[in-house]
């Protein structure tokens, strides 16, 4: 098992491997991310301009978050 978990992390990625990971991985967190802002958007109603577009990504990052502890942004 330790040998698996060594050759596991002991494995080298060119920088456009990690990019192409990142991008995988991201694309789906972006999509649920603008999908569960846009079914939830009470928190936005008051706000205008830049606070706007701020609470608008900041909700789509932090949708995790936002999903278990209920929390809006105001």
């Amino acid at each position: 098992m330790l040998r698996r978990l060594d050759r596991f992390l002991s494995y080298e990625m060119k920088v456009s491997e990690f990019l192409g990971t990142l991008i995988i991985l991201g694309i789906p967190y972006g999509l649920v991310g603008v999908i569960w802002t846009l079914t939830h958007t009470s928190h936005l109603r008051d706000l205008h301009g830049v606070d706007l577009v701020i609470s608008f990504l900041g909700s789509i990052a932090c949708w995790p978050v936002l999903t278990f502890a209920n929390v809006t942004m105001t």
